[in-house]
C-alpha cells in the first residue's frame, strides 16, 4: 500500500509541476519545454556519452540559483542545453548577464536557438561541448549532461583550457560529483539534497546539487611550490 500511494504522490507531483512549467514555457518561449528527448550518444555500460534532454522544474531551478548571484559582468552557459529551460529561467528572473547554451543533440538544439532569437541576450550553440572553449565564461551550469566517464573528460578540458575562476552549478551531480572531490583547484562551495518544493515531490527519488568554484591559480601556485622543493 505504501508503495501504491508513493507511485500516485509521484505522479500527482510530475503532472502538476510540468502543468506549470509548460505554461510558464509557453510565456517565455512560446512552445512547451517538458517532453523528455533521448540521447544520441548514452552508452551506459562504459559510462561514455550525454544524457537525454529532460527539462529541470522552474521550481528546482529557484533554488539552486538562489545560491549563486550573477552579475552583470559575468558571462554563463548552461552546457547540454537542451531545449533550453535552464536560459528560459533565467530570462524569467532578469539575469543581467549574457546567457549562452551548448547542445550536442541537433534535434533539441534546434528548439533553444529558435525561441531563444527573441531575446538578444540569449545565444545557443549547436555543437560538441567536449571540443568548446569555455575560457570567455564565468559560471557554468549542468544538469548530469554527461555521464561518469565524460564528465571526467568534461572536468579535466576544464581544467586544461580555463584561465581564471569559475563557478560550476551541477544539478543532478549523485554520479560524478565525486570525481572533482580533492582534485587540486576544485573548492566545493554548496551541496543540497532536495525532496520537497513547498510540500511537493521534485523526483521519484531525492536529488542533489552541488556548486563549485575552480581556481587554475591555485593548480599553478601548488605546481610552482612543488618544483621549488624539488633537489
Amino acid at each position: 500500500m505504501k508503495k501504491f500511494i508513493q507511485k500516485i504522490d509521484n505522479a500527482v507531483c510530475s503532472r502538476l509541476l510540468n502543468m506549470v512549467d509548460g505554461r510558464i514555457d509557453k510565456r517565455i518561449c512560446g512552445q512547451s519545454l517538458v517532453k523528455y528527448v533521448p540521447s544520441i550518444s548514452r552508452d551506459d555500460k562504459n559510462g561514455i556519452g550525454g544524457t537525454g534532454s529532460q527539462s529541470t522544474h522552474y521550481a528546482l531551478l529557484k533554488r539552486v540559483f538562489s545560491h549563486v548571484e550573477l552579475k552583470p559582468d559575468d558571462t554563463f552557459i548552461d552546457v547540454g542545453c537542451g531545449k533550453g529551460r535552464v536560459l528560459a529561467f533565467l530570462v524569467k528572473e532578469k539575469c543581467p548577464c549574457p546567457i549562452y547554451g551548448i547542445e550536442y543533440n541537433e534535434e533539441v538544439g534546434k528548439i533553444a536557438a529558435e525561441w531563444a532569437t527573441k531575446y538578444e541576450q540569449v545565444n545557443v550553440i549547436i555543437g560538441d561541448a567536449l571540443q568548446f572553449d569555455y575560457d570567455r565564461f564565468t559560471v557554468l551550469s549542468l544538469a548530469r549532461s554527461f555521464l561518469p566517464k565524460t564528465f571526467l573528460a568534461f572536468a579535466e578540458q576544464l581544467e586544461r583550457t580555463l584561465t581564471h575562476p569559475i563557478t560550476l552549478i551541477y544539478w543532478y551531480d549523485q554520479q560524478s560529483a565525486h570525481y572533482l572531490k580533492n582534485r587540486p583547484g576544485w573548492k566545493m562551495i554548496k551541496r543540497e539534497i532536495v525532496k520537497r518544493i513547498h510540500g511537493i515531490r521534485i523526483a521519484r527519488w531525492p536529488q542533489g546539487f552541488s556548486i563549485w568554484h575552480y581556481d587554475p591559480d591555485i593548480v599553478k601556485f601548488a605546481a610552482s611550490q612543488s618544483t621549488s622543493a624539488s633537489p
